[in-house]
């Protein structure tokens, strides 16, 4: 699958612009010299305006192609689905080489380098919705068993032939019904903390009298080659519950920093669109 994101499309420009600047360097100013090359007032070489424009920006585009491609990518947290440790207006990075050096829109890996643990806040595109990305929290990986019983996961991995795995319990501990500050305030939201292979973080529910996760039993097994991912707004996010599992090929990378935090304007300003109206780096940090 291609995948037509803000990474295809540099990954296009890359090209275009190699490309011309690799034939005018083996052809076309070959064919200037031998017509003569002509100068402008500044003493800079007169050529077609395509060919000017590529070799400016190639090198440009190169690094920031090779930067955001396979090391960092910035993203923008585009929901409440992952409060309260990401907030709707969060910007992180995401590191592009934890689950493998991939190939831009296609996403195929091309250097295996690792795979989502459970626990990880992961990016990637969801069955869905493929054109898009969403980040979610990796909860099993392939072939668990998961059963949930009223909050209360049971994570049985999958064993070898031989071997013997013992079940992981997840169960959340309550912390306090008061919850962070930018965490919206429209209904009652109860804070709890998890651990999941090592990785302490807090989650949300609505109450155990209004809450349909506290209140819902279900279980699955993980297919070989894909995940299961869930949000840490446990009552409001859409994810491996509703609409399945995030294929291995669908990966993006692993959330890893915070670097800045931006509060928008509760109604739509210009253009049907939100605009911010204050700027925050006090958020800058790891992402559990």
């Amino acid at each position: 699958m291609i995948y037509y994101d803000f990474g295809f499309y540099l990954l296009l420009a890359t090209v275009v612009t190699g490309a011309v600047v690799l034939i005018d360097k083996l052809k076309w100013r070959k064919e200037r010299e031998a017509k003569g090359i002509e100068y402008d007032e500044k003493g800079n070489e007169k050529m077609p305006m395509f060919i000017d424009i590529s070799r400016s920006f190639f090198p440009i585009i190169l690094v920031v192609f090779l930067l955001r491609s396979f090391l960092y990518e910035p993203y923008r947290i585009p929901s409440g689905s992952m409060n309260p440790g990401l907030y709707d207006g969060d910007f992180i990075l995401v590191n592009k080489f934890s689950y493998g050096i991939r190939m831009p829109g296609f996403n195929t890996v091309i250097i295996p380098t690792g795979s989502p643990k459970r626990g990880d806040v992961a990016v990637f595109h969801p069955p869905h919705e493929p054109q898009t990305a969403y980040i979610k929290r990796i909860i099993g990986e392939p072939g668990d068993r998961l059963e949930w019983n009223r909050g209360v996961l049971t994570i049985t991995p999958k064993c070898e032939s031989g071997e013997t795995c013992q079940p992981i319990m997840l169960r959340p501990q309550f912390v306090s019904d008061e919850v962070p500050e930018l965490v919206p305030q429209g209904e009652v939201l109860d804070l709890y903390s998890e651990n999941l292979s090592g990785n302490d973080y807090q989650v949300l529910y609505k109450g155990i009298q209004r809450s349909q996760s506290l209140n819902h039993s279900w279980s699955t097994v993980v297919p070989e080659g894909q995940y299961f991912a869930m949000g840490d707004n446990r009552d409001g996010s859409a994810d491996s519950r509703f609409w399945g599992f995030v294929d291995e090929d669908a990966l993006i990378g692993r959330a890893a920093y915070k670097w800045l935090f931006l509060e928008f304007t509760e109604e739509p300003v210009i253009f049907g669109k939100k605009l911010p109206k204050g700027v925050s780096f006090g958020r800058v940090g790891s992402i559990e």
